[in-house]
């Protein structure tokens, strides 16, 4: 756990203020939720009520980045209740619903427009950096009038893109927050001699039918057209797939184990497929999750039963 501390400051350092206190804040309030909600069942949703309060009181109810501390502690809650019961991979990601749907909410928050400016500020004076260190080190002026061009196209079509990828880059980002946080609250546990935590396989990953309609209402949201909508739909198209391109994962590996394929073999041939074929390979487990929805592979294909003599 002091290694994980020690990344979380560090990556806190680096970030610029207030958002750069999410990296404590959120896992902190994640493992306090959890067992919370665990040890003492509903009276833990006491929990991100208090840091909703304190984030109201203290910040405001315009500030961005305020919010996330009590959505987040609410998806703790949710695994603590959860937690005897032994939830899949697959149901816990489903308990990120309410991160996901402030994520959407995002580009309709005050102080969105000025988040989306600051940003690209940042992001200009980045590529103003590397351009000076460009010059410095490459003498040709072909080569540096194509880095020039290369960096202004980059920058154009990031400046169409960020309104609508930065809910998702967020929403990610607190999905890792959240799993530092159960981390945490399992060594918080076993130090007071507590049960471990439950833990699952990738294998066993499988989203709820439900999530599905996420991944249905961002693609009509999309094909309405709906500029006001636009950032939210991507928000769920590119979020629900991608849960569901972690389930096309888990079908595939779920599958290989099942015929005695090495773990080993199972990750080396997944990563030189991504990294030889990353579109295809996204699009492919993303049709294979969807279709996991209605076919339930890992059902349908049971090994068969060795024969008795």
């Amino acid at each position: 756990m002091a290694l994980l501390a020690a990344l979380l400051a560090l990556f806190a350092l680096q970030s610029p203020p207030p958002w750069a206190e999410l990296w404590v804040l959120v896992p902190a309030g994640v493992a306090v939720s959890l067992l919370a909600g665990w040890r003492f069942g509903v009276w833990g949703t006491l929990v991100p009520v208090a840091l909703f309060g304190a984030a109201i009181g203290l910040e405001g109810p315009r500030s961005l980045w305020v919010w996330w501390v009590p959505v987040t502690a609410l998806t703790g809650v949710w695994m603590g209740l959860r937690e005897d019961r032994n939830a899949t991979p697959g149901a816990r990601a489903w308990m990120l619903l309410p991160v996901l749907l402030l994520a959407v909410g995002l580009p309709w928050m005050f102080r969105y427009q000025d988040l989306i400016q600051n940003l690209e500020r940042e992001l200009r004076l980045g590529d103003q950096q590397f351009l000076e260190l460009a010059r410095q080190l490459v003498s040709a002026g072909d080569r540096l009038a194509t880095i020039e061009r290369a960096v202004a196209e980059n920058a154009k079509v990031r400046g169409q893109m960020l309104p609508y990828l930065v809910p998702s880059t967020v929403f990610v980002w607190m999905a890792l927050l959240v799993w530092a946080g159960r981390l945490i609250a399992g060594r918080v546990a076993g130090a007071l001699r507590w049960p471990p935590l439950s833990r699952a396989r990738l294998s066993e990953w499988r989203l709820p039918d439900g999530a599905v309609w996420l991944f249905l209402i961002g693609l009509a949201l999309l094909v309405a057209q709906w500029s006001a909508a636009t950032p939210a739909a991507w928000t769920l198209l590119l979020n629900a797939g991608l849960g569901y391109c972690i389930q096309g994962i888990a079908v595939v590996e779920s599958l290989l184990l099942a015929r005695g394929v090495p773990p080993s073999v199972i990750v080396v041939t997944m990563t030189f497929v991504f990294a030889l074929a990353t579109p295809v390979f996204m699009l492919t487990t993303v049709a294979v999750g969807l279709s996991d929805v209605w076919l339930d592979y890992r059902r349908m294909d049971v090994p068969p039963k060795p024969e008795t003599p």
